[in-house]
């Protein structure tokens, strides 16, 4: 299904306007600053400037993006960048005695604009406009000098009650600056709020011509998210200002207002539902005209809004003398109809607790549960496995086959850290440069396996799937599969995450990166719950790890966990068995990987020491043909596990030793760079790796604990490391 988002936008200091998640380009940028200049391009989008703070140290800038190219352009006065489906539009009217004719101009040249390059119509609108409450030469307020020369062009069109979301707002010099965003083809409705007049039908007291906005915009694009654009909002009931100098009141009242305007009860006469709360409020503006009641205008907004909300507070004029508050905002929407595709597509490896009368209310808990992992630490391994992909680091990722319940405490969480260190600070010793440490952990809790059932002294039961799914003893009971699980692998997957960000908090030693969390995508209830959306960009991410993978059994393009990840920012992996073609490969990158983007997609290989030199080459010379800059990673783990006759599962150090020297004379070969190491390993020692210390298959019984494949000690993992480098 192919989706249109509409741009979003996020509030920023300056100096890191240009920064934006990988994937995402930048359709325009507006400084909000201590001096208004017209308008340019610049690097590649346009940038403006509103004079409305009164320090260099309030100042920061709105940054709109969208999730395609972006192209941009100029015409007269007008800068603009579009991406095809929305545009972006900026222009400047210098400082002047008379602004009816001005305005008149660039409203015209905006129409024509938009007009000519095939956008259906603007759908929100911003002025900033110097000297908003006094009176010019003409003796008019020059807001109703502005208000004339935009209505003779919306009568020109034939445009008379049905505009957009606007805001019309007092800058602090410098003329008037206006900015807009249209579309090509998203449904969009204009909602006028019943507690509130239309403005198109104020009495002719506030103005000669109306100043003509809607008090909120809907805007749908075509199987994207919903957008409501909240007009500047003030404390007016019918067309008059209430509370007449009660800043307190005017503020509680315009938010009231809000709430009503963007609730289920006003919004059903549109047939727009759900309805929305003032907690679904987002990049939010609040302009106090007495910089003195900031304080008391921000202590009511915080007890309104939700934290995580993204709120500025600006000292500025509004269009009536008597008005003291004024409020703004976008409540965003995760796609109400088909917004969580994967659910329609069949799923390999699931657990069977559909019919467990516990599933409903463990989705329901971690649907609402908090984020495990955040946006911006994903954004941060994005940029760091970036520079992997670009050849001038590696990863090194490790930890338990499958993580225990039983060793989630502080104290094994540390040993599993330390470890993760020590390994990686071997490696980056051993190839003489930076490494990212990603744990197999924080949420390793499940496994996929090759049979449903296993036989256990004699009795058939069904496979041990991992602790989030199932427990390991050996009764019917213990083997059932359990929603609630999945609510126990969210606390304890919190608790490492914890211990995870305090560890990167501290200074590092030859690890520069890291240490990150990492599971195997594997299990759709819990993944699917915990996708979340970044309110500063809209874009999805999993919140349950910042690097999942689908593993050989669930990477079918056509099937849930594919379909998953190639929707969330994660970057994001994918193990390559010896099954696997060029075309596969291929086709694997291009839903993962479409926009072909470093740091996005690592091909973790793990094909058997006997078979990787010939099944390898075709892979990586195709890969790198079509252009997708992937990390390539060795797992020489997975495709050399044996069984002995006793029943035991084990791996040879030679064996893991023969398949990552054959995958690295492979990349030489084709001068790939050899992207890093996906290992297993315990955080103390162990007997479940044949090698090393461990001499033989008698020494297995020694110390064998795996829930279920065996894992490398310390010492043969280093020992690995330095074999092949």
């Amino acid at each position: 299904m192919t989706s249109t988002h509409a741009p979003v936008s996020v509030f920023r200091e300056i100096k890191d306007a240009n920064r934006v998640t990988p994937g995402r380009h930048i359709l325009g940028v507006v400084n909000f600053t201590t001096d208004c200049l017209a308008p340019t391009i610049d690097d590649g989008h346009p940038s403006a400037s509103v004079h409305i703070t009164g320090s260099a140290e309030e100042a920061f800038a709105e940054v709109w993006t969208s999730e395609r190219p972006v192209t941009a352009g100029s015409r007269g006065s007008l800068v603009y960048a579009e991406d095809g489906e929305f545009l972006f539009c900026a222009a400047h009217i210098p400082e002047s005695a008379e602004y009816v004719d001005a305005t008149e101009a660039v409203y015209t040249a905006a129409l024509a604009l938009v007009e000519d390059l095939g956008y259906r119509g603007i759908f929100r609108i911003w002025h900033y406009i110097s000297r908003l409450n006094q009176t010019n030469p003409s003796g008019l307020e020059v807001y109703r000098e502005f208000c004339i020369g935009r209505a003779r062009v919306l009568e020109r069109y034939g445009i008379t009650g049905d505009m957009p979301a606007a805001t019309a707002i007092g800058s602090h010099g410098g003329g008037i600056v206006i900015y807009f965003l249209a579309a090509r083809g998203a449904t969009q409705v204009n909602i006028d709020n019943p507690r509130q007049v239309s403005p198109y039908y104020y009495p002719n007291r506030y103005s000669p011509k109306s100043p003509n906005f809607a008090r909120v915009t809907y805007l749908r694009p075509d199987g994207g998210a919903e957008q409501f654009y909240v007009s500047g909002t003030a404390g007016i009931l019918g067309h008059r200002t209430m509370h007449l100098g009660d800043v307190e009141q005017q503020c509680r009242l315009a938010l009231a207002n809000i709430a009503h305007v963007v609730g289920a009860a006003n919004l059903s006469g549109y047939d727009i539902e759900p309805g929305n709360t003032l907690k679904d409020l987002d990049n939010i503006k609040v302009y106090v005209r007495r910089r003195a009641d900031i304080d008391k205008v921000q202590r009511i907004c915080r007890e309104e809004f939700a934290e995580s909300a993204d709120v500025v507070f600006l000292n500025a004029d509004i269009c009536r003398s008597d008005l003291l508050v004024e409020v703004e905002g976008i409540v965003a929407r995760e796609e109400a109809t088909g917004a969580r595709p994967w659910e329609a597509l069949p799923a390999a490896q699931q657990p069977d607790w559909r019919a467990n009368p516990a599933h409903p209310r463990v989705m329901d808990w971690l649907s609402a549960a908090e984020p495990l992992v955040g946006p911006e630490e994903i954004a941060d391994l994005r940029g760091q496995l970036a520079e992997v992909a670009g050849g001038s680091a590696r990863v090194l990722q490790l930890g338990d086959c499958a993580e225990s319940f039983y060793e989630s405490t502080p104290d094994q969480t540390a040993l599993r850290i330390t470890a993760l260190d020590r390994l990686a600070d071997r490696f980056g010793a051993r190839t003489e440069g930076p490494v990212v440490a990603v744990g197999r952990l924080g949420g390793q809790y499940a496994k996929p396996r090759s049979d449903e059932f296993e036989t256990v002294d004699g009795v058939a039961l069904p496979a041990f799937r991992g602790h989030l799914i199932n427990a390991e003893a050996g009764s019917a009971e213990a083997r059932r599969h359990d929603p609630r699980r999945m609510v126990w692998a969210y606390h304890f997957s919190d608790e490492v995450q914890a211990a995870l960000r305090a560890h990167r908090a501290r200074p590092g030693g030859i690890v520069r990166f890291g240490p990150w969390s990492s599971h195997d995508a594997l299990v759709m209830d819990y993944i699917g719950s915990l996708v979340r959306t970044d309110p500063a960009t809209g874009d999805r991410f999993l919140s349950s790890t910042h690097f999942p993978w689908i593993g050989e059994r669930t990477g079918d393009p056509d099937e849930a966990q594919v379909a998953l990840l190639s929707l969330v920012v994660n970057p994001v992996a994918a193990k390559i068995g010896p099954r696997a073609t060029p075309e596969s490969v291929l086709r694997l990158c291009a839903v993962l990987d479409p926009n072909r983007q470093p740091g996005r997609l690592t091909l973790i290989v793990r094909m058997g020491h006997t078979v990787i030199d010939t099944a390898l080459p075709p892979i990586v010379a195709a890969v790198r043909a079509a252009g997708h800059p992937v990390i390539w990673m060795s797992d020489p783990m997975h495709g050399n596990t044996v069984r002995l006759p006793s029943g035991v599962k084990t791996r040879y150090l030679d064996d893991l030793v023969a398949e990552a020297t054959g995958f690295a004379k492979v990349l030489d070969d084709h001068r790939v760079h050899f992207g890093g190491l996906h290992l297993e390993t315990a955080a103390y020692e162990v007997t479940e790796c044949v090698g090393g210390v461990v001499r033989g298959e008698a020494d297995l019984a020694g110390n064998y604990t795996s829930l279920c494949d065996p894992r490398m000690t310390f010492d043969q993992a280093a020992e690995l490391i330095d074999r092949v480098f």
